[in-house]
């Protein structure tokens, strides 16, 4: 269990989103001299989140010349995923210019991960405005396994990630295992259950045990179709997520003992906003791993 563990720890790696204000440069260095051997880009660009602007790319808008520093830029990484565009783009809108393009940028986004040497590329089922799940459920399946094929196609695989089109851990469940197609799995972002609580139930004092039990019976019900993780943490006192991992009440041993037990071999890549950046991820990354290795301890 021991070498399953360090196999693990050697899994670890950072969104650059953990990294914002710098340039794609200076993210990916500094990700490096933080010991990650994993790096995670945005197949987007020009946004932001809470701490300020993020950097991304759009691959198909590189000149040959921008896409050769890309790769020399990341060749050092053992490990490398993305995430594919997911804010302003609608792969189930009613309008079908709006459809198509959204789903010809997903395709896209999966092609050029394979082209960098990227392993997985994590997706959000964006909700179809105005409908109800079970209206357009199958136009999920459907457009997975389309996108299942292209990266089937590519060498890589297409996760979805928690927490999108619902927060019911079984009813997520039977989506990805409904789309039945080996390039397609699901991303297991430990924050993104907080929509199944109700407010009176994040204000108690049981708030943390809970949260912590969904997440384990999310895992479960997703069993051998985890593909790749999210990592971060929430805190209690406002239920925010994304903040640094051993700052909030996640616990992380036995997250890591379940994934141990379920012979996990995906990435585990973290997604932070902090102010203290650097520091946040660095701190989070030892956090992890000292979890991984006590959970490691109590694998019989």
């Amino acid at each position: 269990m021991t070498e399953r563990a360090e196999a693990m720890i050697g899994r670890l790696g950072f969104n650059t989103a953990c990294l914002p204000n710098r340039t794609l440069e200076e993210t990916i260095k500094l990700g490096g001299s933080l010991g990650f051997t994993g790096v995670e880009l945005l197949s987007f660009a020009d946004y932001r989140h809470s701490q300020g602007d993020l950097a991304g790319l759009y691959f198909d808008r590189l000149t040959e010349e921008q896409k050769q520093g890309l790769a020399e830029h990341i060749a050092p990484f053992e490990n490398v995923s993305a995430h594919a565009p997911f804010w302003d783009i609608a792969p189930f809108s009613p309008n079908p210019g709006i459809r198509e393009e959204s789903r010809r940028q997903l395709k896209l986004a999966t092609q050029s991960l394979a082209q960098l040497g990227g392993s997985t590329i994590t997706t959000h089922v964006i909700p179809k405005t105005g409908y109800e799940l079970d209206e357009y459920r199958q136009e999920i399946v459907d457009f997975y396994r389309e996108l299942g094929d292209v990266a089937g196609e590519a060498g890589v695989t297409v996760t979805m990630e928690t927490g999108w089109p619902t927060v019911e851990v079984e009813a997520f469940a039977e989506i990805v295992y409904d789309v039945d197609h080996p390039a397609v799995g699901a991303n297991v972002d430990v924050g993104h259950l907080r929509g199944a609580m109700s407010a009176e139930e994040k204000a108690s004092a049981e708030a943390p045990a809970m949260y912590n039990d969904i997440l384990a019976a999310h895992v479960q019900s997703l069993g051998e179709k985890v593909y790749h993780m999210h990592l971060h943490d929430i805190r209690q006192e406002d239920f925010r997520d994304h903040h640094s991992v051993g700052s909030g009440f996640l616990d992380y041993p036995r997250l890591m003992r379940q994934m141990l037990e379920l012979g996990y071999e995906g990435l585990l890549v973290f997604e932070l906003e902090e102010p203290d950046d650097a520091a946040a991820l660095a701190e989070s990354r030892e956090v992890t791993i000292a979890a991984i290795r006590q959970a490691a301890g109590d694998v019989q």
